[in-house]
């Protein structure tokens, strides 16, 4: 699934053009350096529809997992339980690893992997309620509605400890 995500990224065309968003740290103090650059386009993933501003989305989201794989100081675990929502819809795996990210680094470094998890839950069901091109997915909406019903972090808990 994260070599799906990662082709997914990397295969679109990309700006000939310098930006921002191309430019990759290198050292840990250039990934310290970068943070607020990565919250920022975390923030941007999460706050825009998938279905717009496609080559933008693609860039930003090459950059962030790029980014993630790279950093000398966040770490995500990935469950296979907690993205099962993103099977038929898995530009939405990134958005979640995006909202890990940007908890982690807006919370000291947090190591709190229920809170990053359901951080990262909150930022896919935020962008996937903004609408877009989004297939049915019977997980996504009971996601969705453990949301809806307070049930969010009982939902990522067991997800968690899913074998």
């Amino acid at each position: 699934m994260l070599s799906l995500l990662l082709f997914f990224c990397l295969t679109g065309k990309l700006h000939a053009q310098q930006t921002d968003l191309e430019k990759l740290p290198k050292t840990k103090e250039e990934f310290v350096a970068s943070e607020k650059d990565f919250i920022a386009t975390a923030s941007w993933l999460e706050n825009n529809r998938i279905d717009e501003q496609a080559d933008k989305r693609k860039l930003a989201g090459a950059w962030v997992l790029a980014w993630l794989t790279n950093s000398p100081t966040v770490t995500i675990e990935i469950h296979a339980a907690l993205i099962k929502p993103f099977e038929k819809n898995p530009e939405l795996l990134l958005v979640y690893m995006a909202g890990y990210g940007r908890y982690c680094l807006e919370n000291n470094y947090s190591t709190d992997k229920l809170k990053c998890n359901v951080a990262a839950m909150k930022a896919v069901l935020h962008c996937y309620g903004l609408g877009g091109d989004f297939k049915k997915d019977k997980n996504l909406t009971k996601l969705a509605d453990a949301d809806k019903e307070g049930k969010l972090e009982e939902w990522v808990r067991e997800a968690m400890e899913a074998k």
